[in-house]
């Protein structure tokens, strides 16, 4: 009969639970995006990378305390700035955000979904309603991935000629 010390059984559970905290993902909801990011140093660098420059000026209030409650802020205030560049003002917006560490993962996230490498650093995937990011995204990018997911129905070269103007507003 094999019996178990009960250091053994400590051991064992507290190597199992600390590697499922790892892979654990965080959300945060916004008005218009459930953002999700695994380790809370890719929301810091994504936050610092979406410098907003002047555009901070613009944003009033809401910038929040708080590194979750900057990116909900900024994420709501770039999805307006699209809305209210295209005109378009949908009434149930809603699409997830995914925050990966490096480029790496997006590109694995895209052939995992489409089974092609890619060289991306961020992409919209319409049939996961989902846009993903490295944490070391621009705000131009995040802004155009964004803007993507607003004009999907469209052309690529309307899309295209879109995005060339929106980051000429912003």
């Amino acid at each position: 009969m094999i019996r178990f010390k009960p250091i053994y059984i400590m051991v064992f559970l507290g190597i199992f639970f600390s590697f499922s905290l790892e892979c654990a993902a965080h959300a945060l909801d916004s008005r218009y995006a459930t953002i999700t990011y695994f380790d809370h140093d890719d929301l810091r660098e994504f936050n610092n990378e979406l410098y907003m420059g002047r555009l901070k000026s613009q944003m009033g209030r809401t910038r929040g305390d708080t590194i979750e409650e900057k990116v909900i802020a900024k994420i709501n205030f770039i999805v307006e700035k699209v809305m209210m560049v295209l005109d378009m003002f949908p009434p149930q917006l809603m699409f997830s955000i995914v925050i990966h560490p490096n480029e790496k993962e997006v590109q694995k996230n895209f052939y995992r979904i489409y089974n092609i490498d890619v060289e991306y650093i961020a992409f919209y995937s319409p049939s996961k309603n989902r846009v993903f990011y490295s944490a070391s995204i621009s705000l131009k990018i995040t802004s155009i991935e964004i803007l993507y997911f607003a004009l999907i129905s469209m052309s690529p070269t309307v899309i295209f000629m879109v995005s060339r103007f929106f980051e000429y507003c912003l």
